[in-house]
């Protein structure tokens, strides 16, 4: 069927229906993003509450340390470094609580059958990404403007790499989400995908850096997904180099050992690396969202 024949027999030209494809696409998209984030504004609240919770607690710290006579540092981004002392812990809480039901819910509550036909797997789970994402986002920018408008009050001025910091922390955000994704959809309910990527990710790889670490073994541990969390701090102020040595004396040893520490990536290999890992994780997470769907 030629394109003219087709036109003369819907009335619509395959132009007109395309765009009316695309404008169907976006508009669901559209109206997942609002409904997720309807759907996700107890977490929304609970996640910037989290994040408020640690601000005031390392203020009052500060605060605390200033009544004892203890005194500024001299550079800002040493009293920021601070503040950003359990940033990652905050992540991984948030991007845990926001992620852990984005795919296993469906099967977990049998929707899946229900809202498919509707709305394809593409779309929906684009949808539920960019909203939890955008969410998650709102609460570390959040963080950093507390964080930022404190340095201004007590310095005068909230430095540039400040903000440098945050898009990192943005990344690193959205990189962990990916995996938390990836882990709902391989998981049976959300409650479980919630519990096993915390522990992923608090234990399980710091173990396996730890693990490197002691064996003496002389690579900068880029695999580790966690490891990237030190570009976010030490982003502030980059050091030269980039590791440090832990010595320990073994029982009845003679000498210390030491040990080579990798504290942050380089900003290239930071950036090349967590496009590479959300890359896998949005991949796999997207397949086996199909691949459930086929079997249920």
């Amino acid at each position: 069927m030629t394109l003219e024949s087709e036109e003369i027999k819907t009335g619509i030209s395959p132009i007109e229906k395309q765009r009316a494809g695309l404008k169907r696409n976006f508009t669901q998209i559209s109206d997942t993003i609002t409904f997720e984030f309807k759907k996700n504004l107890k977490n929304f609240i609970l996640v910037l509450l989290i994040f408020l919770s640690v601000f005031i607690l390392f203020l009052t710290i500060q605060e605390l340390q200033a009544l004892q006579g203890k005194e500024l540092p001299a550079d800002p981004v040493n009293y920021l470094q601070d503040y950003l002392t359990m940033f990652g812990f905050m992540v991984i809480i948030s991007t845990a609580l926001f992620g852990g039901s984005i795919i296993a819910e469906d099967f977990q509550k049998q929707t899946g059958n229900l809202l498919f036909p509707k709305i394809s797997k593409t779309r929906l789970l684009i949808g539920r990404v960019i909203s939890r994402y955008t969410l998650n986002a709102i609460c570390i920018f959040f963080y950093y403007v507390l964080i930022g408008v404190t340095a201004f009050i007590k310095y005068g001025e909230i430095p540039i790499v400040l903000w440098g910091s945050m898009g990192w922390a943005l990344l690193y955000t959205f990189t962990l989400l990916t995996f938390v994704t990836f882990m709902s959809s391989i998981m049976k309910s959300s409650t479980a995908t919630i519990i096993v990527s915390i522990l992923f990710l608090l234990i399980v790889f710091h173990m396996i850096s730890m693990i490197l670490t002691f064996t003496g073994l002389d690579f900068e541990p880029l695999f580790i997904l966690t490891y990237y969390e030190g570009i976010i701090s030490w982003s502030l102020a980059m050091p030269n180099p980039r590791y440090i040595y832990m010595d320990m004396q073994p029982p009845q040893a003679e000498e210390p050992i030491f040990y080579k520490n990798w504290l942050t990536p380089t900003g290239t290999a930071a950036f090349i690396g967590m496009l590479i890992y959300i890359t896998i994780f949005l991949t796999l997470a997207y397949f086996l969202y199909k691949r459930r769907q086929s079997k249920n």
